[in-house]
């Protein structure tokens, strides 16, 4: 490729990042909310909501994909490409649970979770938008506005508890 061409992020690519973020966002306003259940609850909610999420955006792609691909094709299509927004709830779900089990106070845990979830939000935004051919204004904006998405979020969660 050329060194002065545009980088053309694909739309299977494109669509895994929006995946990855939507999950981070997903898992961490679902751990915001839940400081006042135990470490077995947390897990099973965060899971199955993110479960939940992925489940209504694959079924949601799948009516509004418009290309010629049998309904079975496209299903699998959308099921692998959105498998990011379930993937990313694996780290901040086994920080939380290694942090209770070396001693920390759930709410504790939970914040770090929020905060493992946020950070994975910024860097996979701002690789995106890299990725995307933005300028490095471009990415340097989009790696502010996650972070400022971050920041509210946890913020949220410090004021609800």
């Amino acid at each position: 490729m050329d060194a002065t061409a545009p980088r053309r992020l694909g739309h299977d690519a494109a669509e895994r990042i929006s995946a990855g973020c939507y999950g981070a966002l997903v898992s961490a306003s679902t751990l915001i909310g839940l400081s006042g259940s135990d470490l077995g609850v947390v897990v099973a909610v965060v899971a199955l909501t993110n479960l939940v999420y992925f489940a209504t955006h694959v079924f949601a792609y799948c009516l509004g994909d418009t290309s010629a691909e049998r309904p079975w094709a496209i299903f699998r299509h959308h099921l692998a490409v959105s498998a990011p927004m379930v993937s990313v709830t694996f780290l901040p779900l086994l920080v939380v649970v290694l942090l209770v089990a070396f001693g920390v106070d759930l709410p504790t845990a939970l914040l770090w979770g929020v905060g493992v979830a946020m950070m994975y939000l910024v860097v996979v935004a701002t690789a995106g938008a890299r990725l995307r051919g933005y300028s490095p204004v471009g990415v340097v904006l989009t790696a502010i506005g996650a972070a400022l998405v971050s920041a509210l979020l946890i913020v949220a969660k410090l004021l609800l508890h």
